[in-house]
C-alpha cells in the first residue's frame, strides 16, 4: 500500500477499502491488517475520518523532505569580508603527536585492548532500563549528581581531596576544565605561569586568551616556583602528580613551596591531576588542593585515560568561592552532559568495577616498565637512559648520543615506531636531548620490536 500511494496509483484522499474487505482478498489475519494500516498512519501516509473511512493523506511524508521547486535568487556584487574576533586572531593549530596504528610507543593512550567492553556494555543496558522519562529531560549543567557525591568520597579517599558535592563540575576532560578557569579568572594580557616543557592544549588556550605566559622550569621534582616576585600572575597551570612530558613526580617540599608562593601572591592553581592513578613506585603524595585549605586551587582529572578517551567525562573541584561563577558559565557554556555517560559511569564506579579496573591496569603498566627498561638497558643502555618514572602511561628517554632527536623520531617512523622529541613541548625553556616513551598501549612483543628499530636507527 505505501508502494502504491507512492507512485501514485493511490492518490491523496482516496479511501482505501475496509479492512474486513482487506481481509477477505489478501486472505491473511485481520489483525495484521489492522497493524499494517496503524503503521502506515503513523508514518503519515494514511488518516482516518471519524466514524467514516480511512484514506490517503492529502500530503505525503515525502513533501516535506524535498527541495524547494524554485532555485533561491542569487545575489551578485561585493560583500564585506567578515572580521574575526582578537580570540579567533589567537588561534592558533596545535598538534596531536599520537600514532595510534603504529607498533610502538604510542604515548597518552591506555590499553584499549584490555579494557572490560562486555562489562561496560552490560551496565550501560541496565542503566538505561532503570531510566525514567525524567532522565530524558536533561541533567543539572554542573552534572549528575549522584556521580557527583560518589566522586567527592571518591577523591577524598584516593587523593586527599578536601570537597563537597557542589564544588564538583562534569566536565568533557582537562581541556574543558582548563577553558571554563581561563574564562573565569584570566583577561587578556594577565599573566599565567605554566610549565615549560608543558601541555601544549595550555599553551593554546592561554595564548588564545590573551594571557602573557611566564614558563615555569622543570627539575626533577617537578614545577619551580618564580625567583621573582610581585608577578600577580591570576593562574599556574601544574601537573604535580607525573609532569607533563618529562614523568617527574613533584616532591612534597615542591608542594608545599608552590603553595606559599602562590598564596603570598594571590595567584590561583590549576592542579592537573594528569595519570596520577596509574601509581607504581614510591609513596603516594596528597594533592596540591588538600595540603592547604586556604590555597585557591581547582583540581581536575579526567576518566579519559583511565577508561577510554572516547568518553569524553572529566570533573574538577572548585574552590567554595568560586562555585557561583563556574555555575554560572557551566550553564552557557555547554548546558549539561549527557545523562547516560554519566549515570552509566556512576554504576561502574560505585559497583567497584573502576578501582578493579585500576588495579588491574597498574600492573600491566608497571610489567610494560619493566620491560621497556630491561630492553632499552640490553639494546640502548650506552646511548639512551629512562626516567625513574614513578606513574603514568609514558616515560622520557634521555639521548646520550649527539644526535638529533628530530631525525631519529623521523627514521622510526618510517619503520613504524613513534616517539617525540621533548623539544616539541617546550617553548622558550630548553631541555636535554629526549624522547616522550610510551608503554601503556604497547605489549610485550611489540615493546621488544620497537627498542630493535631504535637499537638500530641510533647504532
Amino acid at each position: 500500500m505505501r508502494s502504491a500511494i507512492q507512485s501514485g496509483k493511490l492518490r491523496p484522499g482516496q479511501s482505501l477499502p475496509s479492512t474486513r474487505e482487506l481481509t477477505k482478498r489478501l486472505r491473511l489475519a485481520r489483525g495484521t491488517i489492522i497493524s499494517a494500516i496503524e503503521h502506515l498512519k503513523e508514518e503519515g501516509y494514511v488518516k482516518s475520518i471519524p466514524g467514516s473511512r480511512t484514506c490517503v493523506a492529502d500530503v505525503l511524508p515525502e513533501k516535506f523532505l524535498s527541495r524547494f521547486s524554485v532555485p533561491p535568487k542569487t545575489y551578485s556584487g561585493n560583500s564585506k569580508s567578515i572580521t574575526l574576533s582578537e580570540y579567533a586572531k589567537r588561534l592558533a593549530p596545535v598538534s596531536y603527536y599520537v600514532q595510534p596504528r603504529t607498533i610502538a610507543f604510542r604515548v597518552n593512550l591506555p590499553a584499549l585492548d584490555l579494557f572490560p567492553i562486555d562489562l561496560w556494555t552490560k551496565t550501560i543496558a541496565k542503566q538505561w532500563r532503570r531510566s525514567s522519562a525524567s532522565a530524558l529531560l536533561g541533567g543539572e549543567p554542573f552534572g549528575y549528581l549522584p556521580l557527583r557525591t560518589l566522586l567527592s568520597s571518591y577523591l577524598r579517599t584516593s587523593r586527599s581531596v578536601i570537597c563537597d558535592p557542589e564544588q564538583i563540575f562534569i566536565t568533557s576532560g582537562i581541556q574543558e576544565s582548563l577553558d571554563l578557569s581561563t574564562r573565569i579568572l584570566v583577561n587578556a594580557g594577565d599573566r599565567v605561569l605554566m610549565e615549560d616543557p608543558g601541555y601544549q592544549i595550555a599553551f593554546a588556550g592561554f595564548e588564545a586568551a590573551g594571557a602573557r605566559i611566564i614558563p615555569l622550569s622543570i627539575d626533577h621534582e617537578g614545577a619551580v616556583p618564580p625567583l621573582k616576585e610581585g608577578l600577580r600572575a591570576r593562574l599556574m597551570y601544574v601537573t604535580p602528580g607525573h609532569q607533563f612530558p618529562t614523568g617527574a613526580t613533584m616532591s612534597y617540599d615542591r608542594r608545599i613551596q608552590i603553595l606559599r608562593y602562590t598564596r603570598r601572591e594571590g595567584t590561583c592553581i590549576f592542579e592537573d591531576d594528569y595519570d596520577s592513578e596509574f601509581r607504581f613506585a614510591g609513596s603516594p603524595l596528597p594533592a596540591l588542593q588538600s595540603l592547604d585549605p586556604r590555597a585557591h586551587v581547582i583540581f581536575a582529572g579526567s576518566f579519559n585515560k583511565t577508561l577510554f578517551p572516547s568518553l569524553r567525562i572529566g570533573y574538577m573541584v572548585v574552590p567554595q568561592s568560586l562555585v557561583g561563577a563556574f555555575r554560572m558559565c557551566k550553564s552557557i557554556h555547554s548546558r549539561h552532559h549527557p545523562w547516560g555517560d554519566q549515570a552509566v559511569l556512576h554504576a561502574f564506579i560505585d559497583e567497584g568495577h573502576y578501582v578493579r579496573h585500576l588495579r588491574k591496569m597498574r600492573r600491566v603498566y608497571s610489567e610494560r616498565l619493566q620491560l621497556l627498561a630491561d630492553e632499552v638497558r640490553k639494546q640502548l643502555g650506552a646511548v639512551l637512559e629512562l626516567s625513574p618514572i614513578e606513574a603514568g602511561m609514558q616515560t622520557v628517554g634521555w639521548l646520550r648520543s649527539a644526535q638529533s632527536p628530530e631525525e631519529i623520531a623521523a627514521l622510526a617512523l618510517e619503520a613504524n615506531v613513534d616517539v617525540i622529541p621533548l623539544s616539541r613541548y617546550c617553548r622558550r625553556n630548553q631541555v636535554s636531548p629526549g624522547f616522550q616513551i610510551g608503554f601503556g598501549a604497547v605489549d610485550g612483543k611489540s615493546i621488544a620490536s620497537g627498542v630493535q628499530v631504535l637499537s638500530r636507527i641510533i647504532s
